[in-house]
This record gives C-alpha cells, structure tokens and sequence, in this order.
C-alpha cells in the first residue's frame, strides 16, 4: 500500500503522480493525506487515487503518516511504500525495492537510491547515519554524480522516508515516526530504533527515487519550519541523539560542545 503525505506540493504532484501510475509493480492500495494545503494538491491527489484526509495544516509528518497507516489497520498489508509529495520515482522503483525485500528477507526496511530533483545526476543519499554530534552523515561528497559508484545493496543504520519500503508490522511494532519529530529526523530516530529492536535496514541503489528535498532547502514553509529550518534539523538532531544514545551523559557533553564550536565557527 502507498502512503503519500502531502502539503503545498501541487508543484510537484502532478509529476509525482505520473510516477506512481508508471510503476511496474501494482499497489494494491493508496493511504493519502494531506496537511492543510492552500493549493491545489489536495485536489490532484483525490482525481489521481480517489480519496484523501485532510488535516490541518500543523499535522506533523509522523501525525499524518499515522493517520494513514490507521486507515490500513482492518486489513493490513505485508508492506507500506512511503512518499512524499516531492518525491518521484523511477518507473521500477518499488518493484526492485519489492525484489530486494524478497531476496533478503531479514530486512524490515528497505530504501532506495535517492537523486537530487530536477538535476537527476547528484546523488544525495544511499542511506544515511549521525555523527556524535548531530550532523546527518551521506558519506557522499557534495553534488557528487551518479555513476553506480555506489552500488550494491547493504545494511545501513537508516533510510530517508522518500520512498521507504517498511514491512507493516515491524514498522507498527515500533510505534511508527517519534511525533517529537515532526518534520525533519525521523527517519534516523525510526533506523535507530529499529536497529536496537533487532530490526535490519537495507539501501537498494537499484531503486532510484528523485527528491526536490522542498522543506530542507526552504522552497516549501510549512507551520512546522517556520523561517528557521536549520534550528529544527538542529533540535531534531539533538533529541535523536539523547533519546537513542547511550552513555547519555557523554554524548551530551560531545552535543554541547560540537553545537558550541558550530555556532562560534
């Protein structure tokens, strides 16, 4: 089933939707929800998949990703395909994610290669990891193009939410996205926390997905970013840090100095 979570993305969305008609895998259902938008996206999701919640525009992420995955609970699927109304992909996107899920079965949660939007060719995750400090590691230099370097399924510690694969019952088992991060971080909080359950995360670079990131490069305000959107990667990435980490005491001593040096530097 296809979870699509949406806000002020009519931008994007007509694009978005193209790509999810184009799959060679079949979904058996779409799960959309829209958070308050004040352009046409609601609109454009309910003529392409019939129906869609909408909710105010302060639904946090995880919020609205609950919304849907309640709306599959009477009959829950074996897997749950996540999107954001930025993100676009690839024609065979799900059905190689699908095919790496069938090969390893251990694997939870699986997610694609993702590619910068509109230029296609710079990669910009294949996974993803913290430092000790908070600062959300790629391993991938900036801009650096695409060209299979990269390959090759793995275990990571996390995936981005932008077309992530989670088998419904593992992801449900751990209670979903940590509503204390309503909008940037949860994906890692969510691999974290999948990791420590004895979960396993793969990255399938064979499934491309291509990914406007609206909220992080400040092309799309929601209620939730407001103008700072550095302070809420930031204050994501200091909850994930202390609410997964161990040696908590440690880490915080690390976290308050990396965050001093950033802000005198």
């Amino acid at each position: 089933a296809l979870v699509l979570i949406s806000h002020d993305g009519a931008r994007w969305l007509p694009t978005v939707i193209e790509g999810i008609r184009a799959q060679t895998a079949p979904l058996a259902r779409v799960a959309a929800v829209d958070t308050g938008s004040k352009d046409a996206s609601a609109s454009l999701v309910r003529d392409a998949f019939g129906a869609v919640q909408q909710v105010k525009g302060s639904t946090s992420f995880p919020e609205a990703v609950g919304l849907a995955v309640e709306s599959l609970r009477e009959d829950p699927p074996e897997w749950i395909w996540i999107l954001h109304d930025d993100a676009n992909p690839a024609p065979d996107a799900l059905e190689k994610l699908l095919a790496a899920a069938a090969e390893h079965p251990y694997a939870d949660f699986l997610g694609p290669k993702l590619r910068e939007w509109p230029s296609l060719r710079a990669l910009l995750e294949l996974g993803v990891t913290i430092s000790g400090t908070g600062r959300r590691e790629t391993g991938l230099e900036r801009g650096e193009y695409d060209q299979g370097q990269h390959d090759g399924s793995r275990a990571v510690l996390a995936v981005n939410s932008a077309g992530l694969l989670a088998r419904f019952s593992a992801f449900d088992s751990l209670g979903g996205f940590d509503a204390e991060l309503p909008m940037f971080g949860s994906d890692i909080d969510l691999g974290w926390r999948a990791a420590a359950a004895g979960r396993r995360t793969l990255v399938v670079p064979e499934a491309v997905v291509f990914h406007a990131e609206a909220a992080h490069r400040g092309v799309r305000r929601t209620p939730l970013t407001g103008r700072h959107t550095h302070y809420q990667e930031r204050r994501a990435a200091i909850w994930t840090l202390l609410v997964n980490g161990d040696r908590l005491w440690w880490r915080s001593i690390r976290l308050f100095f990396g965050t001093l040096l950033r802000v005198i530097g």
